[in-house]
């Protein structure tokens, strides 16, 4: 059965166009000869102008221009910005496709029970399993990667870990790391990825308020308070919070509300987490492991470390989920299983999801070092925005309808200033990092000309 290409919308869920599901030969035939059901093999031109395949016109957009402005020296490092905008917005759609909007069974499908389907079964909400997956695809990717180049001049050796310190360090960076991401997917089970994705702009707060209460235990050294950056900072998170609260009152229904609410919750502790890791990055020490090095060191503890609570913890499902499996508690493991028995080819897209996230951490590594910490750090947060302002801009890109009056002025008017704060916010660091830079050099500039002038009164001495 083909499938339509199908990926979220920033503001809700949709799915595929035909299903893997069992269905009858007559409606096979029907199917087959349909061309709105050959999105992947027949009917690429509508596919590709269909209302399932609009959000990713601008990631595919932004990696085309970044890969053609990386080609001329002297728009080189707007490329690599515009490419990495291209390649967090692809990953991040495709994510919250796999995890909230893709259909596992199609409405209108009779269950064992009897019971027939009023809306499509959507998502694979099995966040922590997803992501022990897609540690262990990574694994077996580099493990590809080294054998096919060991007996080459091209050989990979990963740094080795020469002190029992960097083993432990490498174990509680690969932890933390490893529940930052899978409480995100857990999260996007649950709220559209332009609520996850405004959550996340707060990372700098967050981040902050970790490295201020690690330093009240003299684990940190203190950050300077600058009014101005705390005041852009609590503005960005305020106008996040009054994002979130008009989706969850645009909802409508108590059951939905609900779910989000739970994704919401979870999010902000994904936020903690990361906080925590780069907070944390700064108390062990810095371990400049590269993306393959992580890889090959992180993702087998960060595996079992997650498949305790893939296993056994039961969380509320979401949508038709309880309905298709007769319980309103799963674990992740239980849901996945479910889903292979319904449908392989959603497992496919999970598998593919492991691939793919090895390719754009591999691509993050590669633009990020090549950028200063300061444009890198601007680039995340804007990109972040960025996506969801420009969805909101542009009517074509939408799948579903946004909400109407008066929840509508307020996500406008939360979107646009939480873009200003954290942009400004990005600016006043830019320029703190560099008057603090020119500060530097000017004082080896004198140092230099002290030792100068030192060695000039000694000679004229002698």
């Amino acid at each position: 059965w083909h499938q339509h290409l199908t990926c979220t919308s920033l503001f809700g869920a949709s799915g595929f166009g035909s299903h893997g599901r069992p269905v009858a030969m007559a409606e096979l035939a029907h199917h087959t000869g349909n061309p709105d059901f050959s999105f992947m093999m027949w009917n690429l031109v509508d596919g590709a102008t269909s209302a399932g395949f609009r959000p990713f016109i601008i990631p595919l957009t932004g990696l085309l221009v970044g890969g053609i402005m990386m080609q001329a020296e002297k728009c080189a490092t707007v490329g690599k910005l515009v490419l990495y905008f291209g390649a967090q917005s692809f990953m991040n759609i495709y994510m919250g496709w796999v995890m909230r909007s893709s259909v596992t069974v199609a409405k209108g499908t009779t269950l064992d029970n009897g019971v027939v389907l009023d809306k499509d079964l959507t998502g694979c909400p099995a966040g922590f399993a997803l992501t022990a997956m897609q540690q262990i695809i990574s694994f077996v990717v580099f493990m590809m990667f080294f054998s096919s180049v060991y007996f080459t001049k091209y050989r990979y050796m990963p740094k080795p870990l020469t002190s029992w310190f960097e083993i432990f360090s490498v174990i509680i960076f690969g932890c933390v790391f490893a529940l930052n991401i899978a409480l995100n997917n857990f999260s996007l089970g649950y709220i559209s990825i332009a609520v996850n994705l405004i959550i996340r702009s707060c990372l700098p707060l967050s981040t902050f308020l970790s490295q201020q209460l690690l330093a009240l235990c003299k684990l940190y050294p203190y950050r300077p308070c600058r009014p101005k950056e705390i005041a852009l900072m609590a503005l960005g998170v305020l106008c996040a919070g009054i994002f979130t609260m008009a989706r969850l009152l645009a909802s409508g229904k108590q059951s939905e509300s609900k779910n989000m609410l739970l994704g919401v919750f979870v999010c902000i502790a994904s936020l903690l987490c990361g906080s925590l890791n780069l907070a944390l990055a700064g108390v062990l020490g810095e371990t400049k492991l590269n993306v393959y090095d992580t890889v090959a060191y992180m993702a087998i503890p960060a595996t079992l470390f997650l498949l305790p609570i893939a296993m056994f913890l039961q969380k509320p499902v979401p949508g038709e989920w309880s309905q298709v499996f007769g319980r309103d508690t799963m674990s992740d493991w239980e849901i996945l299983s479910g889903v292979w028995s319904l449908n392989k080819t959603t497992i496919a897209w999970l598998v593919l999801s492991g691939v793919l996230s090895f390719l754009y951490n591999v691509i993050q590594f590669s633009i990020v070092h090549t950028l200063s910490p300061s444009a890198t750090a601007f680039g995340g947060n804007f990109n972040k925005a960025a996506l969801i302002f420009l969805t909101l801009l542009l009517p074509f890109l939408r799948v579903h309808e946004l909400p109407g009056p008066p929840y509508i002025y307020w996500i406008w008017g939360a979107v646009v200033c939480n873009i200003a704060a954290f942009s400004a916010y990005s600016y006043l660091q830019i320029q703190a990092k560099q008057e603090a830079a020119d500060r530097t050099k000017l004082k080896d500039s004198m140092d230099s000309e002290s030792e100068t002038q030192d060695s000039d009164d000694d000679e004229s001495s002698e």
